[in-house]
């Protein structure tokens, strides 16, 4: 589950990527077709699973106004020598996280699946280390860049595929 960002912040992205040297560094750049905010992630779930999930997911979208985000920061995971995850920060929306709580409540609840309340919106733009070497890595602010956030999607992940995240369904919000 997530929201598929615009591709306008590709020139961000290839600013941080040049910048940091990321291609040197990290096995997956993300296409820019990729890009997108995880709201949960569900892993496989069965069909049987999956359309009481849709319909649970139309109600939320039906419950939740679109909105916007802004995107202004470099961020990661890990150490700055070398972090696992290099990723553009958002920063914190109260319509965001009501949004992410509704569809994280509606798949615990359905699936009985295990609760994390550990939530970091993010976009990632480098993971996978594929070198040990020191990478110098600072958190910093960037100008902001507005994200309008009138849908969150249902991905199933093609990883003989680039782009790789499809849009299973994708959910309107009012």
């Amino acid at each position: 589950m997530g929201i598929k960002i615009p591709s306008h912040i590709k020139v961000q992205v290839e600013l941080v990527r040049e910048k940091y040297n990321l291609n040197d560094f990290y096995k997956v750049l993300p296409h820019i077709g990729d890009l997108h905010i995880t709201l949960f992630y569900l892993g496989g779930i069965s069909a049987d699973n999956l359309l009481p999930l849709k319909e649970a997911f139309k109600k939320v979208a039906e419950t939740h106004s679109t909105f916007s985000l802004l995107v202004d920061g470099i961020s990661y995971f890990g150490p700055s020598s070398g972090p696992r995850v290099v990723y553009l920060t958002v920063g914190h929306s109260v319509e965001l996280t009501t949004l992410q709580l509704a569809i994280k409540n509606e798949i615990t609840q359905q699936l009985s699946m295990p609760v994390s309340d550990r939530f970091v919106p993010h976009i990632t733009i480098a993971k996978k280390r594929k070198t040990k070497d020191v990478l110098n890595i600072q958190k910093e602010k960037i100008i902001p860049i507005e994200i309008p956030v009138e849908a969150f999607s249902l991905f199933t992940v093609h990883l003989d595929k680039t782009p790789k995240y499809e849009a299973v369904e994708t959910f309107l919000l009012t």
